[in-house]
């Protein structure tokens, strides 16, 4: 690469990077029992995003993957949340989510997706089961990646083992990361979970036009590069 185009891709770079946030590890900031329906979200600053029924599909995020859209009775492979406001089924031995929900099977996958030039600035979902075959990948605007497994995916407490007792909203800190996107996995059946909360932004437009200034720079070493060809070949 021509060393003024390189160095003008450089200062692009830069200059979005300098109106990001640097890297950052999310974590696992709290585990609450039994809240479905996100009584708490608001103390988060959260909203809810997708629950599968009324909110489903907003404009600007979107899930892609497989949806239990009638509860199960009985249990076979996939598995309701447990939930105390809920119905009983067979096979449960306490109540469960009577909403749809989401299941990932055993080699599937689902993804929670941010939409528009949108990403997410926080999230939480409802955990159905604490097992250790689950996977949950946060994957940022930047191209880099973080993934839980098993108990990471709630902090380890309490402990997992598959318990279906209770299920837990799991709030997660992205460390100011911007989000893209969110990857659900799992080895075995299944992954259930339900309630996808967090808070949706848009770059600020100090971002958007540093990045048109980087684009630009690029631009104008190549119409310069162009010129210097052209002067060369009627010399």
């Amino acid at each position: 690469m021509n060393n003024r185009i390189f160095a003008a891709v450089s200062v692009a770079a830069l200059m979005v990077g300098a109106a990001t946030s640097a890297n950052a590890a999310i974590t696992v900031v709290a585990a609450v029992a039994d809240d479905l329906t996100g009584l708490g979200l608001g103390g988060y600053g959260q909203v809810m995003l997708e629950d599968f029924d009324a909110i489903t599909s907003v404009p600007n995020a979107a899930y892609t993957g497989n949806e239990v859209n009638v509860t199960p009775n009985p249990i076979t492979n996939s598995a309701p949340p447990p939930w105390s406001g809920g119905v009983m089924v067979v096979g449960a031995s306490v109540p469960v989510d009577p909403t749809d929900y989401a299941s990932v099977q055993a080699g599937g996958s689902g993804t929670f997706s941010a939409l528009n030039g949108y990403y997410f600035k926080s999230f939480s979902f409802y955990l159905g089961s604490r097992d250790w075959y689950n996977q949950v990948t946060f994957n940022f605007k930047n191209g880099a990646s973080q993934q839980f497994l098993g108990e990471q995916i709630w902090g380890g407490f309490p402990p997992g083992g598959g318990d279906r007792s209770l299920g837990y909203r799991v709030y997660y800190d992205f460390g100011g990361q911007a989000v893209s996107s969110i990857s659900f996995g799992s080895s075995i059946d299944a992954f259930e979970f339900d309630g996808l909360a967090g808070t949706l932004a848009i770059p600020e437009p100090a971002t958007w036009a540093m990045m048109l200034l980087g684009v630009g720079a690029v631009g104008g070493a190549l119409r310069q590069q162009r010129r210097r060809r052209l002067v060369s070949a009627t010399a």
